[in-house]
């Protein structure tokens, strides 16, 4: 990751490294480590973090979707309001 970072003022590291909890300790870790700033996507344009990846499960339990759903989106008969 050291010689990924050279030659860049900041490094954003996100999604794939962040799906779980334990990601967030590896990105601190490594940005204390780093001469560059090394933050996530969020961090980087001001917004709080929102790990999704990280409570898919749960939140596939809470926000059902009903059967048919998709399909429905692909064809523009429904939209993403009920799940803000």
């Amino acid at each position: 990751m050291h010689q990924l970072a050279q030659g860049a003022d900041t490094l954003i590291l996100d999604h794939h490294l962040l799906r779980c909890k334990e990601g967030l300790s590896w990105l601190g870790r490594l940005a204390s480590q780093m001469d560059q700033r090394v933050v996530c996507a969020a961090d980087f344009i001001g917004h709080s973090r929102c790990l999704l990846e990280a409570r898919r499960k749960r939140l596939h339990d809470e926000m059902l979707v009903p059967t048919g759903w998709h399909k429905a989106y692909a064809c523009g008969e429904t939209n993403t309001q009920g799940y803000r």
